[in-house]
């Protein structure tokens, strides 16, 4: 295997511009991540690995923009271990892996090894299926939410195991930039947002998230109405729609799968052994 990390995040995107359009599903943090590079979102530190074969083929992409986790997307096993190589071998550890189970598992282990922490399922819109019974109505962010927003983002990090988030206002303004973001109308009790759209040459696919509802205000389906919402925009826009969740959260995963989400897959993160 021969791995190569790209110094931009466009020649990144047209190098795996065949996994892309092969696998969008599973490789939509992948490609979501670059596409917001691409458009403005900054980061302290980029790295964007392309794994191909001696033959040539691509046959895997991994991002990193620590201190985010190294992000993995499907490969052989024995691509994963020469990622892992590539990665150590600059002298660089990351904290975190996330991906699909055996790849995450062959990075952990090149490492010497990785604990669970969290596993996330992948959905998929089939057809949505607006929520009954509750507020139908929710408006795009502007402005006069960034500081609102930058609390409820760091919340969601806590919730998702994922504090702490060292930049939750950049992240915020990025996506206020081109209407990324979704409050549920009135009382500011819930938010939903996308990532960018991840366009091919052949489709588009949009993720949906994050979502939180207030905490005092949860179980009455607020977090279902502007998710709807959400949706419904991200799928005018583009031809596959999809999301994560935490799997070990059924009351989330009930709710997505009643907006018409299914689940296709499972992702894992794995804290990497100092």
């Amino acid at each position: 295997m021969v791995v190569r990390e790209h110094d931009d995040a466009a020649g990144f995107l047209a190098d795996i511009e065949p996994l892309l359009v092969s696998d969008p599903v599973r490789h939509s943090v992948i490609g979501s991540v670059a596409t917001a590079v691409v458009q403005g979102r900054g980061y302290d530190e980029q790295h964007w690995f392309v794994i191909r074969s001696r033959s040539g083929e691509v046959v895997g992409a991994a991002v990193w923009t620590p201190p985010y986790p190294l992000v993995v997307g499907p490969m052989p096993v024995d691509a994963a271990s020469a990622l892992a190589e590539a990665v150590r071998a600059g002298g660089r550890r990351p904290a975190r892996v996330i991906g699909p189970p055996v790849v995450a598992g062959a990075v952990g282990d090149a490492f010497g090894g990785g604990t669970p922490r969290m596993r996330e399922l992948l959905l998929v819109l089939d057809e949505l299926v607006p929520p009954v019974g509750v507020p139908g109505l929710a408006r795009p962010a502007t402005e006069d939410d960034v500081d609102l927003l930058e609390a409820w983002l760091a919340h969601f990090a806590e919730d998702a195991l994922l504090a702490p988030l060292p930049d939750a206002r950049a992240s915020v303004e990025a996506r206020l930039a081109d209407t990324r973001l979704w409050l549920a109308d009135g009382e500011p009790v819930a938010m939903a947002g996308r990532a960018p759209t991840v366009r091919t040459t052949t489709s588009s696919s949009i993720r949906v998230g994050p979502v939180f509802t207030r905490r005092d205000r949860r179980g009455r389906g607020f977090g279902s109405a502007v998710t709807a919402v959400v949706t419904a925009e991200a799928r005018a826009e583009a031809d596959v729609v999809l999301l994560y969740t935490d799997a070990a959260n059924p009351t989330s995963n009930g709710v997505y799968e009643r907006l018409g989400y299914r689940p296709v897959t499972e992702v894992v993160e794995l804290a990497l052994e100092d």
